[in-house]
């Protein structure tokens, strides 16, 4: 009966009054008792009925109400929490004092009142719980006699916010990407035919002419360049996906040996240590062979230069647990990604390598 006097007091102190006249023996009829229980009964279902935690003190700190909800976001039991849990356990540092100054002032509301406050607590095993709180001093005759807050879980909330956050800026990615080799393409394709009437030209100049050679080597030059940008324009219709596809089932694992085999005997790899862990068991993929022949000699040249030709890279095949996708890890021992542009790494163009050294592509 003392549980459900104290849910009376917090919600109504008239029947608080009433009910501790009754423990002091002050006979009451049959029919009043019956209707004090019953309100009681009703009260303590709703509180703990409530999706939100309910959880409330008294001066002394002691928590008096603490429904089912409020057990299962912060894990403690109902009964050890009304037997020895302090409001000041429940907030993490000086976060009980921050919410009755709060209370107490008129900046947040109502004196005695606060609203959608975003605060933590600290679950039973120590985790930082983020909430919003709806909280309030129960008065009786103008004195602070207990409080009660209605904590609402945001971790899923949160969580979901995230998450959208995440979809939001890939689709923002998405959208870039799109516009981007549009250009792209469209730049390639004008360059193109400029580009090949410099080759040609330049070739017959030095066929059809005899020339010193300081303006042979100028010439030559001149060739260079221009099949750098031939190359540049290249990537950038591949990046754009206006090549053709030639789509047809793949070995993984035969595409990768095939590119270590065209890699390893240059001078970059004299000095790394190669180890394969390819499982035979892969089943074909259907696939542009030539891309990804392309895709994985750019990111292991990629890797040598990183460690600077001397290290040890690794290459592994495998199936996911779902056996639904083949799982492919190239690693390498150089110094890794600096963290300060990770965020940049899939970016268009982006690259830490010198100039002419690579294109971000």
């Amino acid at each position: 009966m003392i549980k459900i006097y104290q849910f009376s007091y917090l919600l109504t102190p008239i029947q608080f009054t009433e009910n501790l006249s009754t423990l002091s023996g002050r006979n009451m009829g049959t029919s009043k008792e019956i209707d004090l229980k019953r309100s009681d009964a009703f009260f303590q279902n709703l509180i703990q009925s409530a999706v939100d935690a309910i959880i409330a003190a008294d001066k002394t700190g002691k928590v008096i109400i603490f429904n089912d909800a409020a057990a299962e976001i912060s894990g403690y039991s109902v009964e050890e929490a009304l037997k020895s849990l302090d409001i000041r356990d429940v907030y993490p540092g000086e976060g009980a004092k921050e919410v009755m100054k709060k209370l107490r002032s008129d900046e947040y509301g109502n004196k005695g009142k606060l609203k959608t406050y975003q605060a933590n607590i600290t679950g039973k095993n120590g985790d930082i719980i983020p909430i919003r709180l709806n909280a309030s001093i129960v008065y009786e005759r103008d004195k602070e006699v207990a409080t009660i807050g209605f904590f609402h879980d945001m971790r899923e909330e949160i969580e979901m916010k995230k998450k959208l956050e995440k979809t939001q800026v890939q689709l923002l990615q998405a959208e870039k990407m799109s516009s981007l080799g549009k250009l792209a393409a469209g730049v390639a394709h004008q360059l193109n035919n400029p580009l090949g009437g410099i080759s040609l030209f330049t070739k017959l100049i030095l066929e059809e002419y005899e020339l010193e050679e300081k303006v042979k080597d100028d010439l030559h030059r001149i060739l260079k360049d221009t099949q750098r940008c031939s190359d540049i324009v290249k990537e950038l219709l591949e990046f754009a996906r206006q090549t053709s596809q030639f789509m047809k089932p793949c070995d993984i694992n035969r595409a990768i040996t095939r590119t270590l085999f065209l890699l390893e005997n240059q001078a970059l790899f004299q000095n790394i240590i190669t180890e394969k862990d390819l499982n035979p068991n892969l089943p074909p993929v259907k696939a542009d062979i030539q891309q990804l022949n392309h895709m994985f000699m750019n990111i292991i040249l990629n890797a040598a230069q990183a460690m600077e030709g001397k290290g040890n890279l690794t290459l592994k095949t495998f199936l996911n647990p779902a056996k639904d996708h083949i799982c492919i890890e190239i690693a390498d021992t150089g110094p890794g990604i600096p963290k300060e542009i990770k965020s940049n790494i899939f970016e268009p163009f982006f690259t830490t390598k010198k100039e002419g050294k690579g294109t971000g592509l």
